[in-house]
């Protein structure tokens, strides 16, 4: 598990274990994050969004810390769906 997040990760991108953007980080709060979904056009997999907890009907959604594997200066990895 990650660290909580902090005002820092604002504004970061959010990517999947294999380096592909989905968003970026609008709004923390300790152990989530709130995303602002890029429009994946179908490209996020439904196994990403099982995984997040995510539907079809809404453009920003919550990473929980639990869901991510490193934050850096850049960006908020995720944890594989696998």
């Amino acid at each position: 598990m990650a660290r909580n997040f902090t005002d820092d990760d604002r504004d970061k991108d959010v990517v999947t274990a294999d380096g592909n953007r989905i968003g970026s980080i609008r709004n923390v709060d300790d152990d989530r994050a709130t995303v602002d979904r890029d429009d994946d056009g179908g490209g996020l997999t439904d196994r990403i969004k099982d995984m997040l907890g995510w539907g079809d009907d809404d453009d920003s959604n919550e990473v929980r810390n639990e869901h991510v594997d490193s934050i850096n200066d850049d960006e908020v990895r995720l944890r594989s769906s696998k």
